[in-house]
């Protein structure tokens, strides 16, 4: 079913980690589908068993996540969402105006390729390029506040 859709990957949650969801990711694997374990959204009967299931599964048929990983990285609510995230990373103590550039600031190439790299999660378009031609919250604001495609 998943190949007749296009698809090759397979996110395994669920209970028996050790039985159940540990057989399907082998078998997923023995089939060409990608399987991923959400280890925080496994259950078992021991903690022994629990780790058994993940230990197995990342050293041979599949790679081991946590549910953080596979949900997108939330870009902020809105433009004073957006200050509290940009401000930390300044060196300035003056709050910059929503204008401003932010390099100006303090901002460095390193912490707007990690904010692209997040974003991009959300808004496919966005790299450090894109950041970079007009660093200020004004215009990252309008690039994060567009409607998700």
């Amino acid at each position: 079913m998943l190949k007749e859709s296009g698809r090759n990957q397979l996110i395994i949650t669920g209970v028996y980690a050790h039985i159940g969801c540990m057989t399907t990711a082998t078998d997923a694997f023995m089939r060409d589908i990608k399987p991923f374990m959400v280890a925080d959204a496994l259950a078992d009967f021991s903690r022994d068993e629990h780790l058994m299931s993940l230990k197995y599964v990342a050293g041979r048929s599949g790679r081991v996540v946590m549910t953080e990983e596979l949900l997108p990285a939330p870009v902020p609510a809105s433009k004073a969402a957006l200050r509290e995230v940009i401000l930390p990373l300044l060196d300035e103590s003056d709050e910059p105006f929503d204008d401003d550039n932010l390099i100006d600031y303090g901002l460095d190439s390193v912490r707007m390729m990690a904010l692209a790299a997040r974003w991009r999660k959300v808004h496919g378009d966005i790299d450090f390029v894109m950041l970079a031609k007009n660093p200020t919250i004004d215009a990252w604001w309008k690039l994060l506040s567009r409607e998700v495609k």
